[in-house]
């Protein structure tokens, strides 16, 4: 009888740690799943802050939409992948507009979620607004604007 019961308690002992061994891993996969799913959400944050060569084209796309909502023209003249430098692309663009309208468009590039750095910015006034100005201006009625130009170079970071 002794015996039977040093037995019974050796298998229940087995079978208790065994347990404990299976709930633990099943607690560290679980922490496992959340680290994942966070490391992808991390991954996403990070994708966002680059620029892939590959798809140049929907960031240049960005750029100038971002000039026609903030009422400029922006114009990106061109785009240069450095061949000896790795994940940079050069950007030279151009923006005619209100200075209000061409400052607020710099600074919203300057805080874009892209890691954005500018090389150069150069403003000009401009006398002679151009003819998406003129229809910008007859539409928002807005006498007397004058109207500025500004190019400028930066570097993207991609991946």
């Amino acid at each position: 009888l002794f015996r039977s019961i040093e037995n019974k308690n050796k298998h229940m002992s087995v079978v208790l740690s065994t347990l404990q061994a299976k709930i633990a891993e099943k607690d560290n996969l679980r922490n496992l799943e959340k680290r994942i799913i966070e490391l992808d959400e991390t991954s996403k944050k990070i994708d966002g802050y680059f620029v892939d060569t590959s798809n140049i084209d929907t960031f240049v796309e960005y750029l100038e939409n971002l000039g026609s909502q903030n009422n400029t023209e922006l114009v990106v003249n061109s785009v240069d992948i450095p061949k000896n430098e790795n994940n940079k692309i050069i950007l030279t663009l151009s923006m005619k507009g209100g200075f209000p309208d061409i400052m607020k468009v710099i600074s919203i590039l300057e805080n874009a979620p892209y890691s954005i750095s500018f090389n150069s910015l150069y403003l000009n006034k401009n006398e002679q607004p151009s003819y998406s100005q003129i229809l910008n201006a007859s539409k928002t009625a807005v006498p007397n604007k004058s109207y500025w130009q500004a190019n400028f170079s930066n570097i993207v970071l991609s991946l």
